[in-house]
């Protein structure tokens, strides 16, 4: 078991060092092309959602299309992540854990 808490550890870090590699890129993408209006990234906070199937969150952002992401965590220990749908801006994504797991950490990141 601590293998693959190690391992869904390390997907994790990774996902989320991803996700902000993409948040990074996008303005400067932005200042090549000559735009001069700079867009910004921003969102509320994720509200959490509980249903018959598991628990969840939602997040609403503005000034790009993003997903939201959830970190689930099981009572045996086991980490893993889940990525919601893509939303455009001003439009709520929402991710879910499997049954008898809960939400540990959750946010958005950037669709380019």
């Amino acid at each position: 078991m601590e293998i693959r808490y190690r391992v869904a550890a390390a997907g994790v870090s990774l996902s989320l060092a991803c996700a902000g590699a993409v948040g990074v890129a996008a303005p400067a993408s932005a200042s090549v092309s000559g735009d001069t209006a700079k867009s910004s990234f921003s969102c509320g906070a994720w509200r959490y959602e509980r249903g018959s199937n598991g628990h969840g969150a939602s997040i609403t952002c503005h000034g790009s299309s993003f997903a939201g992401y959830v970190v689930c965590h099981q009572p045996s220990g086991y980490l893993y992540l889940r990525f919601g749908n893509r939303a455009r801006s001003g439009g709520t994504s929402t991710a879910w854990c499997d049954l008898n797991a809960e939400v540990s950490e959750a946010g958005a990141f950037p669709v380019i």
